[in-house]
This record gives structure tokens, sequence and C-alpha cells, in this order.
């Protein structure tokens, strides 16, 4: 307990002997007890005051840095509390740290995989042995998949097995909604997150999927369907040996699953590419027909159930094999472009 002062805790006048001061008749004790309540409550408002300029002065700090793209300039104090890092130990990195910069090894596989599975595919396809286990261990599922999702992106509901694809007669409500839901929050997520690639890529096949149902008729997103078989194979072929060219430390590259998507890929692709490019100085290579248990094949549809000529399914299967050919070789011309300092050296 502090000591009584020399003076009177009110008016300041000498203090004596007693309980009251005789100039203004406070009592003493009184008099203190007031004078540290109003102590304790000014250092009290003080200290808030203090904490309110810090947090300001943070919060504008913040805010500027955000407006000039800056880290901000305080440090936050568990940050701060941080020790030093030890130089024994500074320069170790952790798994999936791996840096931006390309190495010789992968600059050359950049250099050589693509075009060599590309040709091992086209040697594979045109010997009948190969070309048969491809086609069931490989390429037909991708078929299957690529009938599928063009149904998804015409409002229909599909249902991709090993050698058949079941389509609904008409267009599904449900597919609709899940499809645009899908797309839509891939754009939302785009924005949120500042990823223009994937705003632009869910955009773009959100078109499509409006473009595909609710631009075609009933019978034009049937005949879709029936194109999107060979065409899915091209199209999911490409994006499989894409997937090649992942940056380090993707999931894909850590665990090499992408050396399985390139072989499946390149399969895929020269499956359907060879054939229907053959086909332009050879009819007899377009499967027409009817498969047992299935039905038409899918040429065959396409002629028969929904009218297209012979030289537009050709022309059409060409087209896309030649685009998805052509969005590879940029692929590839950029991936040698970001390793071109690992090749020279």
């Amino acid at each position: 307990m502090s000591l009584p002062s020399a003076s009177c805790p009110r008016c300041g006048a000498p203090r004596v002997d007693g309980p009251e001061c005789p100039a203004c008749g406070v009592i003493y004790l009184r008099a203190e007890v007031r004078a540290a309540t109003r102590q304790s409550e000014a250092r009290d408002r003080e200290a808030r005051e203090a904490v309110q300029r810090e947090a300001e002065d943070q919060r504008a700090a913040l805010r500027e840095a955000l407006e000039a793209h800056t880290a901000p300039t305080f440090t936050p104090d568990l940050v701060a509390a941080r020790p030093e890092p030890d130089p024994a130990t500074e320069g170790i990195t952790f798994h999936g740290a791996e840096t931006d910069s390309e190495g010789p090894l992968e600059a050359r596989l950049r250099l050589a995989v693509l075009p060599a599975a590309l040709v091992i595919a086209w040697l594979a396809v045109g010997s009948p042995g190969f070309h048969a286990l491809l086609r069931v261990f490989l390429t037909m599922p991708v078929h299957e998949v690529g009938h599928a999702v063009t149904a998804w992106f015409c409002g229909f509901s599909a249902t991709p097995s090993l050698w058949v694809t079941s389509v609904s007669e008409d267009r599904s409500t449900f597919m609709i909604i899940v499809v645009s839901g899908l797309l839509g929050a891939l754009v939302w997520q785009g924005w949120k997150r500042r990823q223009w690639a994937w705003l632009g890529v869910g955009a773009g096949l959100l078109a499509a999927h409006w473009a595909g149902t609710f631009g075609l008729t009933r019978d034009q997103g049937r005949a879709l369907f029936s194109f999107g078989g060979d065409a899915g194979l091209m199209v999911l072929g490409t994006l499989l040996m894409a997937t090649f060219y992942v940056p380090r430390g993707h999931y894909l590259h850590r665990h090499q699953l992408r050396w399985g998507f390139v072989a499946m890929g390149a399969a895929a692709f020269m499956d359907g590419f060879e054939q229907w490019w053959a086909a332009r100085t050879d009819v007899d290579r377009i499967p027409f027909g009817r498969i047992e248990g299935v039905g038409l094949s899918d040429p065959s549809a396409l002629v028969e159930t929904y009218g297209w000529n012979v030289r537009t399914v050709i022309h059409g299967y060409v087209t896309v094999g030649v685009v998805c050919l052509a969005l590879l070789g940029a692929l590839y011309l950029r991936g040698l472009w970001t390793a071109r300092d690992a090749l020279r050296g």
C-alpha cells in the first residue's frame, strides 16, 4: 500500500493530523481512494488507446500493401518470435519443394518422350496383333468415355462400360444441372483464387455444354454422341499425353503417373487418327456394319440413322485429329522452350 501524500488529494493544502482536511473538509482516506481509482482508469484507458492505435497502424499498412501488391510492412508477433534459421540446415528442401527450373534429364525427356510415344503407337496400331491388344486394354475404355462425355455435354445421361455406352433417349434435367454446376464451380474457383486458366477452361466448357444442350436438337445431340466415340478417343488421348508436361512437384510427376498416361494417350490418339487418316483414300477402312449385342457401329449410325455424308464423317474425324496434333505440337514446343537452358547446358 502506498504512503499518504503530504498534501490534500483534493485541494492541495498541507496535510494535518486528523481524518479531515481543515481547508476543504474532505476525508483524506476517501479522497486518496478516489484519486487512486482515477489514476488506474487513466492508465487502463491509455493502454487501450495504444493497442487501438497499433491495430489501426497494422490495418493501414496491410491495406496499403494489398493495394500495392506487396508484403505488409509489419511483422506479426508469432512470426517475430520465431528463431532464426540454423545455417547448418539452411538450404535443405523437403518433399514437394522442387524449383521451377528444369534439369537436364527432364529436358531430354521433353525432347524425346512425346515423339517416341506417337511413333511407337503408330507402329503398334499398324500391327494387327498389337492393335487388337491395344483396343481391348487401352483404347476401348477411352473410346467409351468419349461417348459418355459427349452425351453429358449435350445434356443426356450416359453410362460408359467396356464395349458399349448406354445413353438416355431424351435429355436429362438432372444431368444438365450437375454438369452446369460442376463447370460453374470451376469458373467460380478460378475467379476466387485468381487462377485465370481455370476460369478460362471452365467458361469455355460451360459454353460448350450450353451450346450442345440448348443449341442442338435431340437428334443432333444423339448424332454427336455417336461421333464422340472416335473423336473423344483423339481428344482424351491428347489430354492424357499433355499430362507429361505437368510441372515438377505435381502429383502426377512425383508418383510417375504421367508415364502411364502418355502411353495410354498415345495409343488412344493414334488408334483413332490412323484409321480416319487412312480412310481419306481408303473408304474400306471405315468400320461400317453392326456390332453383335450393341447395334450399328458409330459410322453406320451416323450415315444410316442421322443422314451424315460419308465424306462429312471422314472430314469431321480428320479435322479433330489435326487440331489435336496442332495443339499437341504447340505444347511440345512450349515444353522445349521452357527447358531450352538445360538443353543448351
